[in-house]
């Protein structure tokens, strides 16, 4: 008994030891130049190096299954989770996690009031489809030319800005956030807690995390890191390993303790 539970832990030591190899290759661990760091990321934070911040990368694999199990938690209950990432690098990442789970996502543009005015934003979504409607039914034909080329641009703008949650019929349950310090990000965040919507976030060192319900400490700004991140998610949802009695937030009062 005592081998196989050695064994058992030689195991997990090696496996343990090949993913955070793989998370220090895709560049997970790190932060920005220390300068920019918010002060509540400082406890998800391991060391500076020349000026920069590296993050803690078994709090940050903690925080990646811990978030895996809310989602799993969330799509279990019938839940919708919007996917938001309109930065450049994350993009392509957050449009692949929510078309994998059958989850809305916004990945061109966000558009302002999206959730505090919601029923604009439904009439705009019913606007859209009436136009692929037509599209699909080949009635632009029937415009002249000039009309026409003024309908095709409109709906390929809106196909950018909302093909990924054409079929959204309700605020979300919890939103997804990658960089909370990008832009349009932070109006997704304030938006967010608005309408009392819980967030989730692959928060980087220069992120304000504060009202946040779950982080995931790690590099927020560089592609490869981000999705590295969104295969583990995918990952440990899709093999079933997280356990939802694990659940709890990350809000201000237990950032400290993690």
């Amino acid at each position: 008994m005592t081998n196989k539970i050695q064994q058992q832990e030689n195991e997990t030591t090696s496996l343990n030891k090949n993913i955070f190899e793989e998370m220090m290759k895709a560049g997970v661990h790190y932060g920005r130049a220390k300068r920019f760091t918010h002060p509540l990321m400082k406890p998800f934070l391991l060391k500076t190096n020349k000026k920069i911040e590296l993050f803690n990368l078994k709090i940050t694999l903690a925080k990646i299954k811990q978030c895996a199990a809310v989602i799993k938690n969330h799509l279990e209950q019938n839940k919708t989770i919007l996917f938001i990432g309109v930065a450049p690098a994350s993009q392509n990442p957050i449009q692949r996690i929510a078309t994998t789970l059958n989850q809305p996502y916004v990945n061109f543009k966000w558009v302002g009031g999206f959730l505090t005015n919601f029923q604009t934003i439904q009439a705009r979504l019913i606007y859209f489809k009436n136009l692929l409607q037509k599209e699909a039914n080949n009635e632009l034909k029937d415009y002249f030319p000039k009309e026409r080329s003024k309908i095709e641009k409109e709906i390929q703008k809106l196909k950018n800005i909302y093909s990924g949650v054409i079929d959204l019929n309700k605020l979300p349950d919890l939103t997804f956030i990658v960089n909370l310090n990008f832009p349009a990000h932070i109006t997704a965040k304030r938006e967010s807690l608005k309408m009392k919507i819980p967030i989730m976030a692959i928060t980087g060192s220069d992120n304000n995390i504060s009202n946040v319900d779950f982080i995931m400490p790690a590099n927020d700004k560089a592609p490869k890191s981000i999705n590295w991140i969104i295969d583990k998610l995918i990952q440990e949802i899709k093999n079933n390993q997280t356990k939802t009695s694990e659940i709890k937030t990350d809000k201000p009062d237990s950032n400290n303790n993690q």
